[in-house]
């Protein structure tokens, strides 16, 4: 498996390419920069087959539509998915340009995708966001805005929620694998590390 990283835009949101055999390339969480997504790609020389989006904040969909523009499908889940064009994604009130659209395709809760050689399932962890998602792929998690590095996510937006986060954390902590943890904003983790230390077991 291999995964690449940037990041980007005003919040530092982190960008994922999932790379296939052939270079083709999932993109996870594309960022706020269409331009700066795309230059990414190219000097990774990879190809961006897909738009995966943990949630429709603008750090994390913004560009989305210009990848629609050039035949390249989003994906998103059914609850966030009406936030791409209504004010759920944020950008009015951080003051950021932003251009509704709506993804291309929705999952759900236990959905796997299969795209670019590889299985991707679908799991959700609503406290972020209602329709904050989680994707497992090998041995390796993307965890979007749920769990970071020592932290998780804000509940304070709209359709966030302390206690669903809560649970979205039980649920992700009561995994059996030591997956890697690649998170929306900040270092990479793991999930036995985080299940032992995370604040929030605390709170």
């Amino acid at each position: 498996m291999r995964v690449e990283t940037f990041r980007s835009g005003v919040l530092g949101v982190n960008t994922y390419f999932l790379i296939g055999d052939n270079g083709d390339a999932v993109c996870i969480d594309c960022g706020e920069k269409y331009e700066k997504t795309l230059k990414a790609a190219e000097e990774l020389g990879v190809k961006i087959r897909a738009i995966l989006l943990t949630h429709a904040h603008f750090d994390h969909s913004a560009a989305g539509k210009r990848f629609q523009k050039d035949g390249i499908p989003v994906y998103i889940s059914e609850k966030d998915n009406a936030k791409l064009s209504n004010d759920g994604n944020l950008a009015a009130l951080f003051e950021r340009p932003f251009d509704p659209y709506s993804a291309d395709f929705t999952f759900k809760d236990g959905d796997e995708l299969n795209l670019c050689g590889y299985k991707i399932k679908v799991i959700e962890t609503p406290g972020h966001t209602d329709g904050s998602v989680t994707f497992i792929t090998g041995n390796v998690m993307f965890s979007g805005d749920t769990l970071f590095y020592m932290s998780y996510g804000n509940t304070g937006f709209v359709s966030g929620s302390l206690s669903d986060m809560k649970k979205s954390l039980d649920k992700l902590f009561s995994l059996n694998e030591d997956y890697v943890v690649l998170p929306g904003h900040g270092q990479k983790t793991s999930l036995f590390f985080e299940r032992e230390k995370n604040p929030i077991i605390y709170d």
